[in-house]
């Protein structure tokens, strides 16, 4: 992934990742730009601020494939190593799924962000129209899930106590 970024082999407009040994390159579509930002300034609005919370960060997990989540809020003091974060510092992952059903986000990245214990996985999906969103992690994946439809308020938790209000209302929906 490192090469790839160093060669700028990534298209503008695109987003690459290394998963289960694939090469996945897919574009970004609105709907995923928007939900994205639209997350983030509401973390911006907390005290976490604007230093903590990043699109398409390369996040490293060892002994598998590293991964860049559409939206990453890092712990407190979080050390980067070039362009990249240990999975350890990372709270919490916004997912955007580019097609439905996508057995990338509600499987694999369950397994995986649940395995290395990441706190919390949100899943905003534009064509259920519906965030599912993921607690206590063990082993095999999460221990909660609850879905929130788009239209009604999402309060993310971190295990720090911070806590964000999302507007689902404004989310993008995609048929």
């Amino acid at each position: 992934m490192d090469d790839l970024l160093e060669r700028g082999a990534v298209p503008e407009g695109y987003s690459v990742e290394i998963f289960d040994g694939e090469v996945i390159m897919t574009p970004q579509s609105q709907e995923q730009d928007l939900t994205v930002a639209l997350t983030r300034y509401a973390v911006w609005q907390t005290a976490i601020g604007r230093h903590r919370a990043f699109s398409d960060l390369l996040v490293r997990f060892p002994g598998e494939n590293d991964a860049a989540p559409d939206l990453t809020i890092l712990a407190e003091g979080a050390e980067r190593r070039g362009n990249s974060y240990h999975c350890d510092e990372v709270l919490a992952v916004l997912e955007v799924p580019s097609r439905p059903n996508d057995d990338k986000d509600y499987v694999r990245n369950v397994a995986k962000y649940a395995r290395f214990g990441i706190d919390l996985y949100l899943i905003a999906d534009p064509f259920k129209k519906l965030c599912t969103l993921m607690t206590e992690p063990h082993a095999t994946g999460y221990a909660k899930v609850k879905e929130i439809p788009y239209g009604e308020p999402l309060t993310l938790t971190l295990s720090t106590g911070e806590r964000i209000e999302v507007d689902t209302s404004t989310f993008p929906v995609r048929d």
